[in-house]
């Protein structure tokens, strides 16, 4: 019996935190009340005093048990550690990318994240969020620089400036699509869009018909990039 309380209680926290992620994506976390998630989640307004003292406590509770993206999406890859970087690497972003588009409940995070929420002191900050549920600087560190050591891009690249670069870009891609879900269709321009972003990588490795990196169904071509953002993400001087 002490079991099932404690399954039902459990039950009915998730069911409040789920409940706040409508509410907060809808109405925006300011504009929610106690009673806006405790009508949605279909209990009394004690029900919550149960399980969270505020609404600030449930806002943190979202985050506090969100999974990264990058370990949602773990399943969703086929290619491994021992295939080319580069492509894994834009497989992740792809797939990133179309999973936001297609799974309502991430969409709904990243509108509060990005357009609902205006961060307090009792609340988790909005770096240490992204810091949580994005993909991790290291492990796109590592991936940069095993492209650097097998010669697949340039080591004249400066990480750091990439990492910025694919941080403004993905965040701006994403900002602009929850404002507008209509402006751009997020799923299946993905793949086109993450190529985009690559293609100002300096690749060296190039195919020895079409003197480019291919990467189908899009190809990571150097000679498309902009000269100027390439200078910027090298250090190399544009001339």
């Amino acid at each position: 019996m002490a079991r099932k309380k404690k399954e039902e209680a459990q039950q009915t926290r998730q069911q409040l935190i789920e409940a706040a992620i409508g509410q907060f994506a809808t109405r925006g976390v300011a504009s929610t009340t106690l009673t806006d998630i405790a009508d949605a989640a279909k209990v009394t307004r004690g029900a919550i005093y149960w399980h969270f003292t505020s609404k600030s406590e449930i806002f943190n509770a979202i985050w506090e048990h969100q999974l990264p993206l990058r370990d949602i999406i773990h399943d969703r890859l086929s290619l491994s550690d021992s295939d080319d970087p580069l492509l894994k690497l834009r497989e992740q972003f792809i797939t990133a990318l179309q999973y936001i588009a297609h799974e309502p409940r991430q969409c709904a995070l990243l509108q509060i994240l990005y357009h609902k929420c205006e961060f307090s002191s009792d609340m988790i900050s909005e770096r240490e969020i992204r810091k949580r549920i994005g993909f991790n600087d290291d492990t796109l560190r590592a991936a940069l620089e095993t492209c650097i050591s097998r010669n697949i891009i340039s080591p004249q690249v400066n990480v750091d400036l990439t990492l910025i670069v694919f941080h403004g870009f993905f965040s701006g891609i994403i900002k602009n699509w929850l404002m507008n879900n209509d402006s751009f269709n997020l799923y299946q321009q993905a793949p086109a869009l993450v190529d985009s972003i690559l293609a100002t990588l300096p690749v060296i490795r190039v195919s020895p018909d079409e003197g480019a990196y291919c990467s189908a169904p899009g190809n990571i071509s150097p000679r498309a990039q902009s000269a100027s953002m390439v200078c910027a993400l090298t250090g190399l001087p544009n001339r």
